[in-house]
């Protein structure tokens, strides 16, 4: 493998844990327990929070991802969804990071030095594919690792252990703004079961 890179792809292969689709990173937002960043990148996709509570319910983020982008509910996408999703992923990696500071933390410093490759097999926005001279594609999520990456490694890194939501995006979960969290208090916010979030929507 070329010294200079490192590429992941399947959540349980090598480096599988910079993929949003791997199970063994939960997070949590305004108290209520995700299985991964990707199930809260897709909720944030609809302002209905019993949109959002339903594709934050599916179990697999691979399934939480087709069950946000379905017919049924497309039309509804959030137009501030569509223009900033660089900067809501951002903010979707660095929940990912406060919830899993040393685990994340220390793939993400495994990889110092070395560009992040996301190999996909479709998604040239998102990820790269192989090809005989090399690469094709924007790699924004290999982009956004190698960033929040570089701020981790960074002498001063102090503001990743908050974690504020951008404020001109005006993200709402469930129907409320999205609390900043620190993550000193990780210990005492672990957060209500997905189920009892569910339950408590319905009429």
């Amino acid at each position: 493998m070329n010294s200079n890179y490192v590429t992941f792809n399947h959540p349980d292969e090598n480096l599988g844990g910079l993929s949003n689709l791997n199970l063994d990173y939960p997070i949590a937002v305004n108290g209520v327990r995700m299985p991964t960043a990707e199930h809260l990148f897709q909720g944030l996709r609809y302002r209905s929070a019993m949109i959002q509570a339903a594709t934050i319910s599916v179990e697999h983020p691979i399934s939480a991802r087709r069950f946000a982008a379905s017919k049924a509910f497309r039309d509804q996408t959030c137009e501030r969804w569509r223009q900033n999703q660089l900067e809501i992923m951002e903010f979707c990696l660095k929940t990912k990071l406060l919830w899993n500071w040393v685990k994340f933390g220390r793939l993400l410093r495994s990889t110092e030095g070395k560009t992040i490759y996301m190999l996909s097999t479709r998604n040239e926005y998102w990820g790269v594919l192989a090809c005989n001279d090399g690469f094709v594609g924007k790699n924004h999520m290999g982009q956004l690792l190698m960033k929040l990456r570089d701020e981790l490694l960074s002498d001063n890194n102090e503001h990743l252990r908050t974690l504020t939501p951008p404020q001109h995006l005006d993200l709402k979960f469930l129907g409320q703004p999205i609390q900043a969290k620190d993550r000193r208090d990780h210990v005492r916010q672990v957060g209500i079961r997905t189920t009892e979030m569910v339950n408590a929507l319905r009429p």
